[in-house]
């Protein structure tokens, strides 16, 4: 098996986990009782949410192959 493509594989995985776990954080945050639509999106948890699924996306383009990486 050849170890470039156990990586790439590697990032696809993981870039899928990051896409769950940060949708997940996203759906199960609690909510305040008067929230302002500003208060829901530049809470923490949302924004760190929103870097998981970032990440994730861009780590599964590394795995298929669309942003180069240097492995050959």
């Amino acid at each position: 098996m050849n170890p470039a493509q156990t990586g790439l594989k590697f990032f696809v995985l993981s870039g899928a986990i990051l896409i769950v776990s940060g949708v997940a954080q996203a759906l199960a945050r609690p909510r305040g009782a008067r929230e302002s639509g500003i208060q829901r999106y530049l809470n923490g948890a949302t924004v760190r949410a929103m870097v998981f699924v970032t990440v994730g996306v861009l780590a599964i383009m590394v795995g298929f192959g669309a942003i180069p990486i240097g492995l050959r």
